[in-house]
């Protein structure tokens, strides 16, 4: 069986304003914690005063302003059968 998976490359640039490409989903956007999927991970970052400067899905670019302090990538999280929740 031929795996059909298409990786694609990011980059994370922190100068004034912070901007991430190869953005496929942003999963949550508040003041002090951002979090976005790139690929089959998940880029997490802390801080203070984020505010989406520009976000483009299509071009999988968001463009951040506000104060890094913690970057952490995390591995994506596999989904739990129902079986495996009820019987923990």
């Amino acid at each position: 069986m031929e795996n059909n998976t298409v990786k694609r490359t990011h980059s994370l640039v922190i100068k004034g304003e912070t901007t991430i490409t190869g953005v496929t989903q942003v999963i949550s956007l508040e003041e002090k914690e951002v979090r976005v999927a790139i690929g089959d991970r998940q880029l997490s970052l802390t801080g203070s005063g984020f505010t989406a400067e520009k976000l483009s899905i299509e071009e999988g670019l968001l463009v951040l302003g506000g104060e890094v302090r913690e970057v952490k990538y995390l591995a994506k999280a596999e989904p739990k059968s129902l079986i495996k929740r009820l019987f923990k």
